[in-house]
């Protein structure tokens, strides 16, 4: 029996199951597949590895090459690990950047350290403070930032701002109001930037004595997590930052070898089946996973997938208004406030849910005790309970006709996380070749940035 028959698919390279066998809604069957050019898809997709080229673009696209190959990639990776274990010493470190410049950074903190990490103490984090700003122009926020810095009475605070152009108004803004701030209430930061070597942040912190990291060559933002760009302040924290590499390398190398098979290749599979949808009119993408240490992948999945498949034409210059508009969820939390649209409103979403095989042993804070008060929950585990919530959940869709589907990961490790990151990039790479878009551009943003320089 194949993998369309059974409905799951299994990426060990990654060690994710994808779970689809509640995608075949009407009028989407296994054999809408056949209608699809998977191979050239597949092939385009390899030809980009092997090229870094993209039809549509004039810089090269080196995403997937993680990297290798020309260009600076390993060099930056490599300065960034440096200043990693330069600033892994320091008490506090601020990343500052927008976009991509901060959701991958984000995404590897929060699934791989947890969302409540700075409120460990010390001797139990073993790495400094990790703190995220210019991703917003929120004034409020950016007071209470020093205030929080100012409180933990650090010694030593490490501030690193990102921006490709070097030049973006929120980096730049905010990195300059911080060292102002963090100098007046006496803490000095040591600055460092990741950007364009000639860029005017590159300046600014040469002018302060700082150092700088290359950005790397024919890297965009939202592409960027497993990069320099993501990696930097990874490495600050003590994560395994070859293990992250390892599991995207080798989910790369899976895809590949996969082709335009789609009872292989899961990273195709899933885009053919939502893109089988997006044409029905299921343009809504609901991404939600049930761990709270993952909710970010969702946030930063929005960014990959509207920036990437929302264009206005295709690569033939066809007006086709083409993207799914992504919506971040979280399980079980948004059961209790999106589901009641997800089941009964328009028929015009998928939901994708990531769940997690292994949590580890359970401990008190996760299991409900054996009390008679407790009822059916009694001697359950919150891993087993939100599993069960999933799946009520997911079943309860498909029973209204509602289009569903899941990643289960092995576990939240960095091999696993780099795996799963990479995945989901393939996913919008494929979902771009079945639109004949370009998926590697964003002159939609451009309008707005040039109003905002007339206003400035």
């Amino acid at each position: 029996m194949g993998a369309l028959s059974e409905g799951k698919l299994r990426l060990e390279a990654a060690g994710l199951e994808y779970r689809f066998e509640r995608m075949w809604v009407d009028p989407v069957t296994a054999s809408s597949l056949e209608g699809l050019p998977l191979d050239e898809v597949a092939a385009k997709f390899k030809a980009l590895v092997e090229t870094a080229e993209s039809p549509g673009m004039d810089e090269p696209v080196r995403w997937p090459r993680l990297g290798e190959g020309e260009g600076n990639g390993q060099a930056s990776i490599d300065a960034a690990k440096a200043w990693g274990a330069q600033a892994r010493e320091c008490d506090a470190v601020i990343s500052v950047g927008i976009g991509g410049s901060y959701l991958g950074n984000r995404v590897l903190r929060d699934a791989l350290l947890g969302t409540r990490f700075n409120d460990l103490p010390r001797a139990r984090r073993d790495a400094p403070q990790l703190h995220f700003a210019g991703y917003h122009l929120d004034p409020l926020e950016a007071r209470q930032l020093v205030e929080v810095v100012q409180a933990a009475a650090p010694e030593r605070v490490a501030l690193l701002a990102i921006s490709k152009s070097g030049g973006t108004t929120e980096t730049l803004a905010t990195t300059l109001g911080l060292i102002a701030a963090l100098k007046d209430v006496g803490i000095e930061p040591e600055l460092a930037g990741l950007t364009g070597e000639t860029s005017n942040l590159a300046k600014l912190v040469g002018e302060a004595g700082g150092s700088v990291i290359p950005f790397p060559e024919g890297m965009g933002g939202r592409w960027s997590v497993l990069s320099s760009v993501g990696l930097a302040t990874a490495a600050a924290q003590g994560i395994d930052v070859d293990a992250l590499l390892r599991g995207a390398r080798e989910t790369r190398e899976a895809l590949l070898a996969a082709g335009g098979d789609p009872e292989q290749n899961l990273a195709l599979l899933y885009a053919a089946l939502h893109h089988l949808h997006g044409q029905q009119g299921r343009s809504g993408a609901v991404f939600m996973p049930y761990a709270e240490r993952l909710r970010c992948v969702s946030e930063w999945y929005v960014q990959l997938l509207a920036e990437s498949l929302g264009k206005a034409q295709d690569r033939q210059g066809k007006t086709v208004h083409a993207g799914r508009t992504p919506i971040v969820a979280v399980g079980t939390t948004d059961m209790h406030a999106q589901t009641q649209l997800h089941q009964e409103g328009p028929h015009d979403k998928t939901v994708t849910t990531i769940d997690v095989a292994d949590w580890g042993a359970p401990t008190l804070a996760d299991r409900v005790p054996e009390l008679d008060s407790a009822g059916k929950l009694a001697g359950k585990t919150f891993a087993e309970l939100n599993t069960i919530a999933r799946e009520s959940n997911e079943e309860a869709l498909f029973g209204s006709g509602r289009p569903s589907d899941a990643l289960i990961l092995d576990r939240i490790g960095a091999r696993e996380l780099g795996g799963l990151l990479y995945t989901l990039m393939a996913t919008v790479a494929y979902e771009g070749e079945l639109l004949d878009v370009c998926a590697y551009d964003q002159p939609g943003v451009e309008a707005y940035k040039k109003i905002m320089k007339t206003r400035l």
